[in-house]
Parts: C-alpha cells; sequence; structure tokens
C-alpha cells in the first residue's frame, strides 16, 4: 500500500495553498508522492510550524495525504550551460556565466511565454534550465533544504522550516533511508506520482541509483528512466485517474536522447505583480505594494504602474525578477501558458501527476529513485529522491 495513506492527526493543523486559478505561481516548486521519498522526513510533524503548508498532496488511495516540506529541496541560480549554481538567482534571467549555451527543446515543449521570437531579448526564459532539460549544473543530486547550501534564508524566498529531522542548508543526498516498501520488476513497469506547488512550468525526468553508491547527478544520469508514455494520468483528491496525452521530449536534452515530460498542468496568473509579501497579503490586481524590478513602468509607488506583465528585455541585474511573465499575458483559454488537460472542475481539485516508467533490467538489490524538474520561469532544479527495490 501507499505510505502516505497512514496520516497522523497533525494533518488537521495543516492548510493548503490554493494554486493553479486564484494564486501567481511564486516560487515553484515540486515533490514526489509516490514513493515516498527522502526529502519528506518530517511528514509527521504537522504542528513544526504554521509556514509548513507545502505538505498536502494526492493520495493514490483517495485518502488524506502529507508530504512534508519535500517540495522544498531544491537548487537555484542553475543556468544552462554554466559549471555550477550559484544559490541565489533563482528568479534573475540572464546567462549567468557567459556561455552562450542555446537550448534546443522543440518549440511545443516550451512551457511559459510560448508567444516570442526564440532567443531573442523577449524570450526571457531562454537560460534557465528547461530549455536543455539535464543541462543546468545542480547543488546536490537530491536537492538543498530551502535551495541553498547555507542556512540563513537568501532574497529567493527558500523558507525551509528546520525540524528535528533536517535544516534549512541539508543536502537531500545526505538524508538517512527511508524504506517505502515499494519493489519494481526489473524489465517491468512502475508507477510515480508527483505533485506541483505553486508553477514555474517546465518539465521532469525520473533516474536511478544504486543505494549503496553515492547519490551524485553522474550515478543518476547513467540510470535514466524511459516513460511509458501513454499512460501518464492525472490524479484527483478521491484516487480518481484522469488519462492524458503527455508531452515528452527527447531533442535537446541530457543524457543526449534522453526523455523527458513537460509538465501536464500549466502555469497560471501569469502578469502584472508586485514586490507583496506572498505568503500573507497577496491579492489578485493588487499593485499597491511596488513593482519587482524588471516589471516597473515610471514610479513603482504608484498604484497601476506595473507592466501589463507581458515579457519584455529584463534588466538581468542581480535581485531582479521577471519570472512572472508571458507572452501573451491572456489567453483565450483563461490565464494559462497552454490549454489545461482537464476541465476547470478536475483542475479545480488540484491533481497530482502519475506517471507510469519503463524498469530496466539492472541486478537485484536496493535503488534510489532520483526525481529532477528543470524549471522554465526560474533557474531552479527541483530534487528528491526515494528508496525503493528491484527484484
Amino acid at each position: 500500500s501507499n505510505p502516505t495513506s497512514n496520516m497522523a492527526s497533525s494533518l488537521l493543523l495543516l492548510g493548503c495553498l490554493v494554486f493553479f486559478t486564484s494564486f501567481p505561481p511564486t516560487l515553484g516548486h515540486g515533490a514526489m508522492v509516490t514513493p515516498r521519498s527522502r526529502n519528506s522526513i518530517d511528514w509527521e510533524l504537522g504542528s513544526a510550524g504554521a509556514n509548513i503548508t507545502w505538505a498536502w498532496c494526492q493520495n493514490v488511495t483517495g485518502d488524506k495525504c502529507n508530504n512534508g516540506q519535500a517540495a522544498y529541496w531544491y537548487s537555484q541560480g542553475c543556468f544552462i550551460g554554466c559549471p555550477e549554481c550559484d544559490h541565489v538567482s533563482g528568479r534573475r534571467q540572464v546567462d549567468l556565466c557567459g556561455k552562450g549555451f542555446v537550448g534546443q527543446i522543440p518549440d511545443e515543449a516550451i512551457s511559459v511565454n510560448r508567444n516570442v521570437e526564440r532567443n531573442s531579448a523577449y524570450d526571457v526564459y531562454r537560460h534557465n534550465p528547461w530549455r536543455a532539460p539535464g543541462y543546468a549544473p545542480v547543488g546536490d543530486a537530491c536537492g538543498f533544504a530551502g535551495g541553498t547550501p547555507w542556512g540563513p534564508d537568501v532574497p529567493e524566498e527558500g523558507r525551509y522550516i528546520n525540524t528535528s529531522h533536517a535544516h534549512h542548508g541539508m543536502r537531500g543526498s545526505e538524508l538517512p533511508e527511508m524504506p517505502t516498501g515499494t519493489v519494481w520488476k526489473a524489465g517491468g513497469e512502475a508507477e510515480v506520482v508527483w505533485q506541483v506547488r505553486f508553477n514555474h512550468g517546465g518539465g521532469y525526468s525520473y533516474r536511478l541509483c544504486p543505494a549503496n553508491e553515492t547519490l551524485t547527478e553522474e550515478c543518476f544520469k547513467a540510470h535514466h528512466l524511459e516513460f511509458v508514455q501513454d499512460k501518464q494520468a492525472l490524479l484527483l483528491a478521491n484516487g480518481t485517474r484522469v488519462p492524458i496525452p503527455g508531452l515528452f521530449v527527447n531533442q535537446g536534452t541530457f543524457p543526449v536522447g534522453s526523455t523527458w515530460a513537460r509538465n501536464p498542468l500549466p502555469g497560471t496568473g501569469y502578469g502584472p505583480r508586485c514586490a507583496c509579501d506572498m505568503d500573507t497579503n497577496y491579492k489578485p490586481g493588487n499593485f499597491n505594494c511596488g513593482c519587482k524590478m524588471g516589471e516597473q513602468r515610471d514610479g513603482c509607488s504608484t498604484p497601476g504602474n506595473c507592466s501589463s506583465g507581458q515579457c519584455e528585455p529584463c534588466p538581468e541585474t542581480p535581485l531582479s525578477d521577471c519570472s512572472r511573465c508571458d507572452n501573451p499575458p491572456r489567453h483565450p483559454w483563461g490565464m494559462s501558458s497552454f490549454p489545461q488537460p482537464c476541465d476547470d472542475k478536475c483542475i479545480a481539485q488540484q491533481p497530482a501527476v502519475v506517471d507510469m516508467v519503463k524498469v530496466p533490467m539492472l541486478p537485484p538489490g536496493k535503488y534510489v529513485v532520483g526525481f529532477r524538474y528543470d524549471c522554465d520561469a526560474s533557474s531552479q532544479v527541483w530534487q528528491n529522491c526515494a528508496d525503493i527495490t528491484i527484484e
């Protein structure tokens, strides 16, 4: 059975953030739900802090689901073509290392700011991980708690709440083994479920590393998993599955020719945004608290002077933020970047994504599944690692 089905009573203390239809895609996060990841190590500590609102998830059984702070393990400031992440430039749009690396994924795989000339100054997200899946560096193969290797927060809002199990700046690769009871059959197919918590667009892949080896990108990239492409689905709150046609890409990816899946759930709420505290006082259409750098028009202190939300050339300076624009900022099908895969009632349930992967013919034993999500509208890579056994 899914280990997320046995929920602690402390779940009653947790809230869940509504997204997709009403809140903007602020700092993007995604997390593996099934099998349960090591990154969800604090899932039973529901009372650890009021800000652990990322814990909510969808369960394959339809029962309550608590994923701890699994969605807060990631790397940031990770630009394609660069040798390393700077850990602070999560929303800055810039060729940070000046390598001039150009992503080659096909146009249809782009998830945000789709209606501009590729690689022009208006193609502001062109340096971010999803434009060349797998090519961006990461700080740790299983993510950092809060997105940085340091204890304090940085301006990118990596607000990981320290618990007795993990702390801000901790490496995910150093988390202890978390037995899940999940068994995969070599040569067969296996199910993986993940949940987006706010949406910066992009896509993802699954990989394996033997549990007795050091968990590194090199190890995971050596065991990239292929998708069963006709079996992607959305998981609703009651456990119902809605089959959807996924979009998969193997052009411009690394390892060369490896297959990645675009997030089937479009980002929403892109458009004019101001520098409010999104956790406490954001209200759609509220421009009274000043614009982010890169979104301003004339005096930022004047209500209504934020830009329209259309992507324009970004200042590319430290702390600038163009991560929430889109072209066009509104679409015939609403405020999403591409048509949603199911109706509004379905989307309102905040579905998780179900994937089937092909299990390679590997020696039996313990393995770690690595979930890597390369963002499109930010220079972030979301990462989780989970324990399984292959027979």
